[in-house]
């Protein structure tokens, strides 16, 4: 084969490669935080972690969402979570926070705030 006729092949065939799909970049971790007793969740990919003050952590698989009117449901065998899209203050700051959050784990119930 001649050497000008095979130069001109390579960039047509170089541009049939197949590339490869970007990756869909992985959600943020969501926070939610409480105070008396102190207590944390965080929502990942994975899983829900419910952490209280000098407490194991209760971790359960991640549900699927349900999608409600004022927020987002979670609900596995141990950890209830009802995120409500309203401002909220967690008592001991100024700090405000985008969502009101509510956690059941092994029936009892907290009550703080949270967001991205």
């Amino acid at each position: 084969m001649n050497q000008p006729l095979l130069l001109c092949l390579v960039p047509l065939l170089a541009s049939c490669a197949t590339v490869p799909e970007p990756r869909a970049p992985s959600a943020p971790a969501y926070h939610a935080t409480g105070t008396e007793p102190f207590w944390s969740l965080l929502i990942d990919q994975e899983a829900l972690t419910f952490t209280l003050a000098g407490s194991q952590p209760v971790r359960q698989p991640k549900p699927k969402v349900i999608v409600g009117i004022a927020g987002e449901l979670y609900r596995t065998a141990r950890i209830d979570v009802n995120i409500v899209h309203a401002a909220c203050s967690d008592g001991m700051s100024d700090r405000t926070y985008p969502d009101k959050v509510q956690v059941r784990v092994d029936d009892h119930h907290f009550s703080g705030c949270g967001g991205l």
